[in-house]
């Protein structure tokens, strides 16, 4: 009797923890009508380069907009609660190469209402990176530093890394500017700026260089406290579904 009545009081326990999306999944009539949002592709300010002077960064924007526009469809997705679809990106494409769209900058809302509504989508989002700057500080052996520690040991290999020995703190700073614009209407119901910065630490010895180049992980650690920020913000304007987190 007793366990009869525990296994009563476990499942009883078991149905109210259960999640509500656990209990109800949606058919597919139901997810071919939830609003769906694209996410065109990210430029960079004429002046958001500041810093760069190894590695080529202003030539990898095409990537670092993919990894953008991927960072927001999974917080999206997530802070969506299933309420809401992200376009896929190939589909997207298919209507730039159809419309020759070439962006550049700001998009006026006539050719996003265009393209939204080639597309089938309630809402387009529009983004810009206005900043990913490059700052260094530090310092560095060079030829004085390397006579005299090859004086003072007697080893001239100790002398010469010790000339060549880079000692840096480089910081990376990354902002975005985010709209989310209404096809039907064309009115913008949200705009949003927001940055973060990223310091790192790094020694760097007997020649091993300075040259900053392309990192993806980099690029993520900069801009994905961002749009974990802006994102909440961008589900509550829409008003389909509350977000995690707050303001």
């Amino acid at each position: 009797m007793r366990l009869s009545k525990l296994l009563a009081v476990t499942a009883s326990l078991l149905v109210l923890a259960m999640p509500a999306f656990a209990q109800k999944r949606l058919s597919k009539e139901e997810k071919a009508k939830l609003p769906r949002i694209a996410i065109l592709e990210f430029k960079a300010a004429p002046d958001a380069w500041h810093g760069w002077r190894f590695g080529g960064w202003g030539n990898q924007m095409g990537t670092i907009s993919n990894q953008l526009r991927d960072l927001f469809t999974t917080e999206i997705m997530e802070k969506g609660h299933g309420k809401i679809r992200v376009i896929e990106r190939e589909r997207l494409q298919e209507i730039r190469d159809e419309l020759n769209f070439q962006q550049s900058g700001e998009v006026d809302t006539s050719t996003v209402q265009k393209i939204g509504k080639l597309l089938g989508v309630k809402y387009v989002m529009t983004g810009k990176v206005t900043r990913f700057a490059y700052k260094e500080s530090g310092i560095s052996g060079g030829w004085g530093l390397g006579a005299l520690v090859g004086k003072v040991t007697g080893n001239g290999l100790a002398g010469a890394v010790a000339g060549d020995m880079h000692l840096k703190k480089a910081s990376f700073t990354g902002r975005l500017d985010i709209r989310l614009i209404e096809v039907e209407t064309g009115e913008i119901l949200g705009a949003w700026k927001d940055e973060d910065k990223l310091s790192d630490t790094s020694v760097k010895v007997a020649g091993t260089g300075t040259e900053v180049q392309y990192d993806e992980e980099l690029v993520n650690k900069v801009f994905e406290p961002i749009v974990q920020r802006i994102t909440p913000k961008l589900i509550r304007a829409t008003g389909i579904a509350n977000a995690d987190s707050d303001e």
